[in-house]
């Protein structure tokens, strides 16, 4: 029996000295990535990238908060506006107390992003806490998600940060829309610590989405009250940005390049891909005949062409949007008996929410153009 023991206490006190030096490298490696911040890396060539220093030094303010500041932020634009690269392009210019977590689409990453953002080890279930968990059965006692964990650590991180530098450090959640998707409860705890770390001004927190179900999320719980308003959008470039992009960095002719911009407007995602297709040589028709094609998939998903369920409600909100370019979000609710019928229609990609403004308007110039092309499908004339 003393045998026995003298094993257990053996191996028990090697891993209480395993864990406590594992946690001061922890300690240490987070706080080291908290003083130096992520930097993450663009994956862009400077002959494709697109400059926007305006935004990008708004971005820079925002990632450097005053000690006293009691609010965390949210930041949106529509897929493709490029709101990523000048996110991390600004994180990274910044550096040191700011921390970048990419949202991962598969959840079950979002752990692993995490602890690569704050350099966080996530601890593995010694041999001996396997064969004591067995011991007490406690697989029903509530445990702490990965994610968790290195959120937990990053709150204590931040305390020193703060201790030190006198000021709160900055965590930016990029992709949440992942979030909203999959998992809106995991988005609400963030907010609701965003909330409460802006109330104790520990750290503060950059959230970045995509327009649409995530603000309104959002501005609808409490938590919402120490958000800053407006909410900063990050738009498509104008069309003098959009022409020094085509012209100088895709060296297109200026009469190509303004057929170009008329089709897809300054979306920035959508420029590379029609520049792209120009450039490999593919006649001007047959490029906008595959942004048109691909803007009708969008309506049928929708269902807002002849015969589909919101085929009616959307000639009208067309019509509305060509006379005025935008309708206030009580006018575009107006048009819906129940919420699950806006919020289908509103996420379709057809309609854009914006919510620095609380308006609605079409959701890129190419949806723009698909109707215009298509005008007596929705009877303008």
């Amino acid at each position: 029996m003393g045998l026995v023991v003298s094993i257990l206490l053996f191996f028990v006190s090697g891993d209480v000295i395993y864990a406590f030096g594992r946690s001061k490298y922890n300690e240490y490696l987070l706080n080291k990535t908290v003083e130096e911040g992520t930097r993450p890396k663009i994956d862009i060539s400077d002959d494709k990238l697109v400059s926007r220093p305006l935004v990008v030094e708004r971005l820079k303010k925002i990632l450097q908060p005053d000690r006293d500041q009691s609010y965390y932020y949210l930041i949106c634009g529509e897929h493709g506006t490029g709101k990523t690269t000048l996110a991390r392009i600004a994180s990274s210019e910044v550096g040191c107390g700011v921390i970048y977590v990419d949202i991962p689409a598969n959840l079950d990453e979002l752990g692993e992003a995490f602890g690569k953002a704050i350099n966080f080890a996530l601890e593995k279930v010694s041999v001996t806490g396997q064969w004591l968990r067995k011991i007490k059965s406690d697989v029903d006692a509530p445990k702490l998600s990965e994610w968790g964990k290195a959120l937990k650590a990053f709150r204590h991180a931040s305390e020193v940060y703060k201790a030190k530098h006198d000021k709160p450090m900055v965590i930016v959640y990029d992709n949440v829309s992942h979030l909203v998707q999959e998992n809106p409860k995991i988005l609400d705890i963030l907010q609701d610590d965003a909330k409460h770390s802006a109330d104790d001004r520990k750290y503060i927190a950059v959230f970045v989405c995509s327009e649409g179900s995530v603000p309104r999320r959002m501005e609808s719980r409490s938590a919402w009250s120490r958000a800053k308003t407006p909410v900063m959008e990050i738009g498509d470039l104008s069309k003098e940005e959009s022409m020094k992009y085509l012209i100088k960095k895709r060296n297109i002719k200026e009469v190509d390049a303004n057929k170009l911009f008329d089709l897809v407007g300054g979306r920035i995602i959508e420029l590379k891909t029609v520049a792209d297709d120009f450039l490999a040589g593919k006649e001007f028709e047959i490029i906008k005949q595959q942004v048109l094609d691909k803007v009708e998939k969008k309506f049928q998903s929708a269902q807002l062409l002849p015969n589909d369920l919101y085929y009616e409600v959307g000639k009208s909100l067309i019509s509305d949007l060509l006379k005025s370019n935008e309708l206030s979000f009580l006018a575009f609710k107006k048009y819906f008996d129940k919420v699950e019928e806006l919020n289908e229609v509103l996420g379709s990609n057809i309609f854009a929410y914006h919510p620095e403004k609380n308006i609605v308007t079409f959701q890129s110039r190419s949806v723009e153009s698909y109707i215009q092309e298509n005008a007596n499908l929705f009877n303008m004339h």
